[in-house]
C-alpha cells in the first residue's frame, strides 16, 4: 500500500469508528489524511469502496480475536455465552461493524463486493466454527441443519439491536435465557 493510500485508509478508519459511515465524507477523510480530495480518487472510487476495505479488515481482526479467546471444546453453554457476548460487545463498540446490521444499502454493497461477505462475517464465521466442532463431537440433534442453527443465533443479534424495546432491568439474563433455549433446541 502506498504511503498516501495508507494515510487515507487510517484516516477513514478513525473517522468511521468515531462517527460512522453516514457522518463521514470524502473531504473529511482527505483532510484528516493530509491530502487533497482528488488524491482520494487516485486510490478509491468512492467512500463505500474504502469503507468495504476497512470493514473486511475489521471483521477479520474481530473474528480472529474471538476465536483465539474461546476453547470450542468446552461446555457448549459457556462457549456460546462467551462467543455471543464477545460478538455483541465488539459489534456494539465498533461503528464499522454495526453498519452490517443497520445499513441495508451498505450491507448489500458489501455482499456484492465480497462474494463470501455473509459467510466471512464475524457472527457467521465464528458460529460455523463452533457448529462444525459440535458436529464432529456428535452433539447436534438429528435433523438440525447449520442454516437453522445460524438463523436462531442471528435472531439474538436482532434482539440485541432492539434491547431498548425489551422492558427489563436484567437484559443479559434474558439474553442468557434465550441462549439456553436455543441450545436446548439444537443440542442432544
Amino acid at each position: 500500500m502506498e504511503i498516501k493510500q495508507a494515510k487515507l485508509y487510517d484516516a477513514a478508519r478513525k473517522l468511521f469508528l468515531e462517527q460512522g459511515f453516514k457522518a463521514t465524507n470524502i473531504a473529511s477523510i482527505a483532510s484528516k489524511a493530509g491530502v487533497a480530495v482528488g488524491t482520494f480518487y487516485n486510490f478509491y472510487p468512492s467512500k463505500s469502496a474504502i469503507f468495504i476495505d476497512i470493514y473486511n479488515a475489521e471483521n477479520e481482526q474481530v473474528k480472529q480475536s474471538i476465536l483465539s479467546e474461546v476453547d470450542l471444546t468446552g461446555d457448549p453453554k459457556k462457549v456460546v455465552r462467551k462467543i455471543v457476548q464477545e460478538i455483541l460487545k465488539q459489534s456494539q463498540a465498533n461503528l464499522i461493524l454495526q453498519e452490517w446490521f443497520v445499513n441495508a444499502a451498505l450491507n448489500r454493497q458489501i455482499s456484492k463486493t465480497n462474494k463470501n461477505a455473509v459467510t466471512d462475517s464475524v457472527v457467521y464465521a465464528t458460529l460455523m466454527t463452533l457448529i462444525d466442532s459440535w458436529e464432529k463431537r456428535k452433539l447436534l440433534k438429528a435433523g438440525m441443519s447449520k442454516e437453522r442453527i445460524i438463523s436462531l443465533f442471528n435472531a439474538l443479534t436482532v434482539i440485541d439491536f432492539h434491547q431498548s424495546e425489551i422492558q427489563t432491568d436484567n437484559y443479559f439474563q434474558v439474553l442468557n435465557d434465550l441462549i439456553d433455549g436455543i441450545l436446548l433446541v439444537i443440542l442432544k
